[in-house]
């Protein structure tokens, strides 16, 4: 099956997990990162899905076509990198949330409202804008 982000992304797809799965799994197995299998834990949106690469912890959540949040367990470069060439996107933010995980955010809108709501706000560490 031929999938890129324009089938889970830029459109909204059903909201059925494994059709979910099917789709984002591919997706980034064609842009080598064989090693992250992730499921779906909320079809509806905002979509969920949650998985671990190399031993970290990975989770997503999107908003199709707004905005799309990587979670980790340590930042990790080249998962950032790949994920910047599927969603044709630079990403916006990046922070700590209060659990330790390393976040990352696109907006297809750039994301300045978001920034300008998370500004001064102790629950996100390291606060820092990516463009």
């Amino acid at each position: 099956m031929a999938t890129s982000s324009r089938t889970w992304f830029y459109s909204t797809p059903e909201p059925r997990p494994y059709y979910i799965e099917e789709r984002v799994n591919h997706t980034l197995w064609k842009h080598r990162l064989q090693g992250l299998f992730m499921s779906c834990t909320q079809a509806n949106v905002p979509i969920r899905m949650e998985g671990k690469w190399n031993d970290i912890p990975v989770m997503f959540q999107w908003k199709p076509g707004d905005y799309f949040i990587l979670r980790s367990g340590k930042e990790v470069k080249e998962l950032i990198g790949v994920l910047r060439q599927i969603l044709m996107l630079r990403p916006a933010l990046a922070y700590e949330d209060p659990d330790g995980m390393h976040v990352v955010e696109w907006h297809t809108d750039g994301g300045k409202k978001r920034w300008q709501d998370m500004q001064g706000n102790p629950q996100y560490q390291g606060l820092r804008r990516l463009r």
